[in-house]
This record gives C-alpha cells, sequence and structure tokens, in this order.
C-alpha cells in the first residue's frame, strides 16, 4: 500500500512538473509571438503616420483655402491677385485617400492570434484605430465623391483651370503656373452663389476627415507608446515612399 502510494504521488508529481514546464514553454512561445507582433505593428503603424500625417496636411490646406476663399467674397473690397486664385482653385479640388483599416487587425483576428496580445489596453487602442480608421475610409470617400461629382464640375464650367497643373511625386506635390490661352477671369467666380455654397459644403466634408485624423493620431501614439513599453529595443523606421 504505501509502495503504491509512493507511486502515485511520484506520478502526480511528474504530471505537475510536466504541466509547469509545458505552461512555461507556451508562454515562452507566445512571448516570442508577442514580439514578432509587435515588431509587425510597429512597421504597419508607420505606414499609417504617413498617410495621416501627409492626409491631415493636405485636408488642412483645402479647408484652409476655402475658408480664405469665403472671407474675400465676404469682403469685396480685398483685393485678389489673380495668380494666387488661379491657384486656391487648384488647391480645393485635392484629395487624398488614406483610411484603409490596419490590415493587421484582420490577419491577427482571423488566425485568433490576437489574443496573444497580452496587454488588454492594446488590444482596445487597436480596435479604436480600426472603427476610427473605417470611418475616415468613409468620410475621404465621401469628400472625394463630392470634389469629383460637384465642385470640379461646377470649376470646369465657370473657371480656366488650365494654368495650374499639379502632380504628385509620392508624397510630394508639385504645382506649376501656366499662361492660358483663354480670356476667362477667375475672380468672377467669387460672385458666384453656387460657389459658396460648394465651399461651405467642401468645408463640412473635409472637417469630417480632419477630425478623425486627429482621432486616429492619437489612438497610433497610445499603441506605439505601449510596443515600447514591452519591448523598448523594437525601433521601426519611418515609412518613406519609392
Amino acid at each position: 500500500m504505501k509502495y503504491a502510494i509512493g507511486e502515485i504521488i511520484l506520478v502526480v508529481i511528474g504530471i505537475l512538473i510536466a504541466l509547469q514546464i509545458n505552461t512555461w514553454n507556451q508562454k515562452r512561445i507566445n512571448a516570442k509571438e508577442e514580439r514578432r507582433i509587435f515588431k509587425d505593428l510597429s512597421e504597419e503603424l508607420q505606414f499609417n503616420r504617413f498617410l495621416i500625417e501627409n492626409g491631415r496636411k493636405t485636408m488642412t490646406e483645402v479647408v484652409g483655402t476655402a475658408e480664405d476663399m469665403l472671407t474675400k467674397i465676404n469682403n469685396p473690397n480685398i483685393l485678389v491677385p489673380q495668380k494666387k486664385l488661379d491657384i486656391q482653385i487648384d488647391k480645393l479640388t485635392r484629395v487624398w485617400l488614406s483610411g484603409k483599416p490596419t490590415s493587421l487587425y484582420d490577419v491577427l483576428s482571423g488566425s485568433g492570434d490576437f489574443k496573444l496580445i497580452s496587454s488588454s489596453l492594446l488590444r482596445k487602442k487597436l480596435t479604436d484605430l480600426k472603427a476610427n480608421q473605417e470611418s475616415l475610409q468613409k468620410w475621404e470617400e465621401d469628400q472625394t465623391r463630392f470634389v469629383d461629382s460637384e465642385l470640379r464640375p461646377f470649376l470646369n464650367r465657370n473657371s480656366d483651370r488650365t494654368k495650374v497643373r499639379s502632380i504628385r511625386e509620392s508624397a510630394n506635390l508639385i504645382t506649376s503656373y501656366h499662361k492660358s490661352i483663354f480670356p476667362i477671369d477667375n475672380r468672377e467666380i467669387l460672385q458666384n452663389n453656387e460657389f459658396v455654397n460648394l465651399l461651405i459644403d467642401l468645408i463640412f466634408f473635409t472637417q469630417r476627415i480632419t477630425d478623425t485624423y486627429v482621432r486616429i493620431e492619437r489612438d497610433i501614439n497610445v499603441i506605439d507608446s505601449l510596443i515600447h513599453v514591452k519591448y523598448p529595443e523594437i525601433d521601426a523606421k519611418s515609412y518613406t515612399p519609392y
């Protein structure tokens, strides 16, 4: 009986030791996978940061231009140089699409690896980031649709857009000014009531985007700080477009 009890105790101890070793080994594997996930996430965040920073710069310029033109319209005594107005008209039509949700979030959720992220706050902020990116995607599409279907057609009918040409190379927008063969004075557009209404709508559509940029940038900063608290050696390089 004593021998049998001793054997049982040894077996139980062996099982407990094996379970402990297995648990320790699984934690080690999970930690290794978590670090890999954090590294991939940190790199993706740099790309998202690039999109948001350039999008915010572009959309802020659109809103600022529209508001400046409304000021000139409300104050007809202000002298508006023709060249400056031509450039402002070009700025009104600028768009930027950056609202594609974080792809790594979907990969982690689909594979079940989302649970490997030990920080509950980080998991929440990733969820917040995806929700804000989905909102941004909708607002950007709405604004682009408005510009393409409402603003551009109006400007094509009522102004000369041949003087200013803008092309984007990577993140850099290159603008050039050209002499026009058409005898159209774009300053006349400032007396057009429909144009005023379009400016007001453009500000409305665009400000929804800039407000969302602020929330996304805040999410990215929190996520980035949480990653570096856990793994300070992770240092993703800033995204540079080719």
